[in-house]
């Protein structure tokens, strides 16, 4: 590199006109309109990019080439194509940051039902849609419930009109500054949290230990886990008993798991100790005989085997909302929804037929289907599967309505409140629930969320709502 000074550029000069571009476009008939941004959009991201760019560190800029690339693709004016390389910035970051976490505690939460055995290393993550990762993330506190909702939006308009489809729309200087700066501040500078690689530190100290814990050392474990949050206990929970029922497994590390698994069961959710008693009883159905006796001991030494015992129908039910999600979140979900949901209604006439058990994550799947993904397409929403989804929400009495409002603010389904296109869906939805809702109480919250339907996602906020809801959901 040459040791004289480097000459100044002004962000006038980097947003050249655009004429002489156009114009040789426009001499081998190919189009120009929506192809790159005005003069004025280019101009306005070169004159305030450089005040972003000061913020950042010499660190963080030394092997930034996604940012070089992002500076030439808005000075030739394709902000689409730029939106595409900050984001796969973001993925790979995201994809590092589950590497520290621990490959297999992500795939325990990110992959459920028969796929899960399909994941096993890095190299893996490539199978995941953006979406999921994201999801995963959230549940794994590697980011924020506050990120979680600014990156499902930068998705859903990257994938609307960035390079990685085909489009119509246009991105605005401002709207694209706003999204690089989510990107690099919440994300890419972030350091994953102390008490996620605590979790990978754990289970890795697990997997490694060549004797018996000994009673400090539980202790030890028994308080640190105190300090877990729940997301973290229940995923740990998850991976452990997949640990003791593996026939891979040697007999010091399922002894060692058996020292620490009463008190991850203990301090673990209802939901999450449910999901274990479903395995358990898919090992029964499938003939995994090996597993299933050491998933019964594992029931045993935690003093869970209640939760062996489930009806046939929460087994079904769970397993088919398994398999609704993994197909809403694959490619070609408007046509592989419909079928699931299909055998889903077979289980009943009303939501008293659903079990207590299942209730809340079949409502919480099929509300997410049924609400979209705000995508033009189809408007987001499997054409088959809407009459489908509106026959399951018919079917709802108080207490599943109840649910249903509940399942309304969980992040994978409040982040889509901001999409205009979703708007309809909800407001499709609380219509069905209003009509069939016998508590006027009840009737009197819906009305409150279809009166102001752009501002649903902060009803939970408001005291009138809180107020509302109270007797029938717990906040």
């Amino acid at each position: 590199m040459s040791d004289q000074p480097v000459e100044k550029i002004s962000g006038k000069e980097l947003a050249v006109e655009t004429n002489k571009f156009a114009a040789y476009l426009q001499q081998f008939n190919l189009p120009t309109d929506n192809i790159i941004a005005t003069t004025e959009e280019r101009a306005l991201v070169a004159i305030n990019l450089p005040t972003f760019l000061d913020t950042l560190t010499t660190e963080d800029k030394r092997e930034a080439r996604y940012l070089s690339k992002f500076v030439g693709a808005t000075a030739i004016g394709l902000f689409d194509a730029a939106l595409n390389y900050v984001w796969n910035e973001v993925v790979l970051n995201l994809r590092k940051k589950v590497v520290i976490y621990g490959i297999d505690l992500f795939y325990d939460a990110a992959v459920g039902g028969k796929l899960r055995e399909t994941y096993k290393d890095e190299q893996d993550l490539d199978g995941l849609k953006d979406s999921v990762l994201l999801d995963a993330c959230r549940k794994l506190e590697l980011i924020s419930d506050v990120v979680y909702r600014k990156l499902d939006h930068i998705l859903t308009m990257r994938n609307t009109v960035a390079a990685s489809h085909p489009n119509v729309e246009s991105i605005g200087g401002f709207e694209l500054l706003g999204w690089l700066q989510t990107c690099v501040k919440d994300v890419l500078q972030d350091r994953i949290s102390d008490s996620a690689i605590r979790i990978r530190s754990l289970v890795e100290n697990l997997k490694q230990a060549r004797d018996v814990i000994d009673d400090p050392t539980l202790a030890r474990f028994n308080s640190e886990l105190r300090n877990l949050s729940v997301p973290h206990v229940n995923n740990l929970l998850i991976t452990v008993f997949g640990i003791f029922v593996s026939p891979e497994t040697d007999q010091i590390l399922r002894k060692n798991v058996a020292r620490i698994a009463p008190a991850v069961w203990e301090h673990s959710e209802d939901r999450v100790k449910y999901r274990v008693g479903t395995m358990i009883d898919g090992y029964r159905t499938n003939l995994h005989q090996d597993k299933l006796v050491q998933g019964v001991e594992f029931l045993k030494l935690v003093n869970g085997r209640m939760y062996e015992s489930l009806p046939a129908r929460v087994i079904a039910l769970e397993n088919l909302a398994d398999q609704l999600e993994e197909a809403h979140e694959g490619w070609d979900n408007y046509h592989k929804e419909p079928s699931i949901m299909r055998e889903i209604l077979t289980y009943g006439r009303s939501s008293v037929d659903i079990p207590k058990e299942t209730l809340p994550k079949l409502t919480r799947v099929i509300l997410r289907c049924r609400i979209g993904r705000g995508l033009p397409y189809r408007e987001g929403v499997s054409p088959i599967g809407k009459p489908l989804y509106d026959k399951f929400f018919g079917m709802m009495d108080d207490n599943g309505v109840a649910h249903c409002l509940a399942a309304l603010f969980l992040p994978e389904i409040n982040s889509k409140f901001s999409n205009p296109i979703c708007h309809q869906h909800l407001a499709a939805v609380l219509g069905i629930l209003h009509k069939i809702t016998i508590s006027e109480r009840m009737k009197e919250a819906i009305g409150f969320l279809l009166a102001d339907i752009p501002n649903v996602w902060k009803a939970r906020s408001s005291k009138k709502f809180i107020e509302l809801t109270k007797p029938f959901i717990q906040w």
